[in-house]
C-alpha cells in the first residue's frame, strides 16, 4: 500500500505523538474550564450570585471568561497547527517522497 510508507515512518510516529499530546492537554484544559464552571453553578451558587455591581453578579464575568478561555484554547491549537503541524506534514512528505 502506498500510504504504509508514511505510517511506518519514525517522523510520522513522532508527529502523531506530538499532535496527540497537544490535543490531550488542550482537551483537559477545556474540560476543566467547562466542568469547573458547571460545578461552580451546582455547588457555589452563593459565590456566583455575589454582586459586583447593582445589576451584575460575579457569575456573568466568570461565564464570559469560560467562553474567552475556549476561544484562546481554540486559537492556540489553530496557531500551533498552522505553524508547526503543517510544517511537520510537509517535512514528512519530503522525506518519504509524497
Amino acid at each position: 500500500m502506498a500510504h504504509q510508507k508514511y505510517l511506518d515512518s519514525p517522523d510520522f510516529q513522532k508527529m502523531v505523538s506530538t499532535r496527540n499530546s497537544i490535543v490531550a492537554i488542550l482537551t483537559v484544559l477545556t474540560l476543566i474550564t467547562y466542568f469547573g464552571f458547571i460545578f461552580l453553578m451546582a455547588y457555589g451558587k452563593e459565590t456566583l450570585s455575589a454582586k459586583i455591581s447593582e445589576n451584575i453578579t460575579i457569575g456573568l464575568p466568570i461565564g464570559v471568561a469560560v467562553i474567552v478561555i475556549s476561544w484562546i484554547l481554540t486559537f492556540t491549537y489553530a496557531n500551533w497547527a498552522n505553524k508547526k503541524y503543517d510544517q511537520m506534514v510537509e517535512d514528512i512528505k519530503g522525506k518519504v517522497g509524497g
